[in-house]
């Protein structure tokens, strides 16, 4: 195994386990609060906050997971000797750059949401936090950050994929 091989493993298996965390808290949360079990949190916790926080939003755990399968599959691929492991691999890093980016445009728009009456002259009432925020330390951004180091594996076939590019 190489070093790719073993850092798309971790990734994956981050993915997995924090989407895997979020579709039960959602579940929990959403469908079967009645029962009264409490959020399963890992992580660090540091002022107040877990990092990565595993907020309850079950659609956004089976994304999670779906981005882990992908991983997944790329090192099965990889593993085997194939070649179209690459397109795996650039497609789960995709994923989790575009799911990254979601997650700092909700940060951007809950920052918005909280102090756009000051343009209206109003004041606000308690001011935004990073771990207040359920999207704020979330695990779209943290592992997102995580794979990013990726891409200089997949420059290559993104090179590949854009004719008249040199």
């Amino acid at each position: 195994m190489d070093k790719v091989e073993i850092w798309s493993g971790l990734i994956s298996f981050l993915y997995i386990l924090y989407g895997t965390l979020q579709l039960y808290n959602g579940l929990l949360e959403w469908w079967f609060s009645w029962i009264g079990l409490g959020a399963v949190q890992l992580g660090i916790k540091l002022a107040g906050a877990y990092i990565p926080n595993s907020f309850p939003e079950p659609f956004s755990g089976i994304f999670l997971i779906v981005i882990g399968a992908v991983f997944l599959k790329a090192i099965y691929l990889r593993y085997r000797g194939l070649d179209e492991y690459r397109g795996f691999l650039l497609a789960g890093w995709a994923l989790a750059m575009i799911m990254m980016a979601v997650n700092i445009i909700v940060i951007i728009a809950d920052i918005l949401d909280i102090y756009y009456p000051l343009l209206w002259g109003g004041e606000i009432g308690e001011g935004w936090k990073l771990a207040s925020d359920a999207w704020g330390l979330a695990p779209h951004l943290v592992i997102g950050l995580l794979a990013s180091p990726l891409y200089f594996t997949v420059k290559d076939l993104i090179k590949e994929l854009m004719p008249g590019r040199e």
